[in-house]
């Protein structure tokens, strides 16, 4: 989704598989519904879209992959009958040491408001938002034909962006399928906290001790894909810097990407931005 021809000509003799999905669910309102909600809705069903494989896993198009090993940490983590997702939840993240929330209404509970109601938002309102922009499932899991049930019957009545996000998280709470919370650095939010940098390794690490490497860096929301960040070094000093691929990939010491530059893809496209930075 978001790719011109172009990209998709150049991403092609890369990949095994290239899918565009249509609608996998047919709900009211549906024509009125941006093209990029199609993303969003085939979720769900990736192993019909690419069947055969034994585990699914997904990194949205605005996260990036800094080591390889937070993939194996997925992958184990699913196993044969567990989701393996992370949680919003870092002791560096700000959104713990704020003023809590009138009433509780949270966006985790206004999410869960809108899809199934006050009564489901009071009950189900005070966990943390589960992030499924990364997470590992095996073919065989209940999950998904649990996650397609919930989330068909939600847009029957209602659509809003983050209605694939919200029944997943009510798969995981409310029916209580099986699942394995990762660490923050397995899907990080800098939005929510900057990571510090380390110039020996010259890797993005957690903020504080013993400041673990980040696996997976999800620029989540418009403003932290265009933000400069001011990081401090491990070490002393502070360094300021985009936390996209391409700068990231420079502060690194990395070579530039070779062929797709990201001059070829529009502002707020998708594409898949991936990098094994053992």
């Amino acid at each position: 989704m978001g790719l011109d021809a172009g990209q998709r000509e150049w991403l092609s003799p890369r990949v095994t598989h290239l899918v565009r999905p249509g609608w996998d669910v047919d709900f009211p309102r549906r024509e009125r519904m941006p093209e990029s909600f199609k993303a969003q809705v085939a979720r769900p069903f990736l192993p019909r879209h690419f069947p055969g494989y034994e585990t699914y896993l997904w990194i949205d198009a605005d996260a990036w992959l800094q080591q390889w090993r937070a993939v194996d940490i997925y992958v184990a983590a699913a196993g044969r009958d567990r989701l393996a997702i992370t949680p919003e939840i870092d002791r560096a993240y700000k959104r713990h040491y704020k003023r809590p929330k009138l009433l509780g209404m949270t966006l985790a509970w206004k999410n869960y408001r809108h899809a199934f109601g006050w009564r489901i938002a009071d009950r189900l309102g005070r966990n943390p938002m589960v992030n499924c922009g990364a997470f590992a499932l095996h073919r065989e899991a209940p999950h998904w034909q649990a996650w397609s049930r919930v989330m068909t019957a939600v847009l029957q009545r209602t659509q809003f962006f983050f209605v694939e996000q919200t029944a997943l998280n009510y798969v995981i709470f409310a029916e209580r399928l099986p699942v394995n919370f990762l660490p923050a650095y397995c899907n990080w939010a800098p939005g929510d906290a900057a990571p510090a940098f380390d110039p020996e390794r010259r890797l993005f690490v957690e903020p504080y001790a013993p400041y673990e490497p980040i696996g997976i860096m999800h620029l989540a929301g418009r403003d932290q894909k265009e933000r400069v960040f001011r990081l401090q070094q491990l070490g002393g000093g502070a360094v300021e810097t985009s936390l996209r691929y391409s700068d990231s990939r420079a502060l690194c010491g990395i070579d530039a990407e070779p062929a797709m530059a990201a001059s070829r893809v529009k502002p707020g496209s998708s594409r898949r931005d991936a990098a094994g930075g053992n």
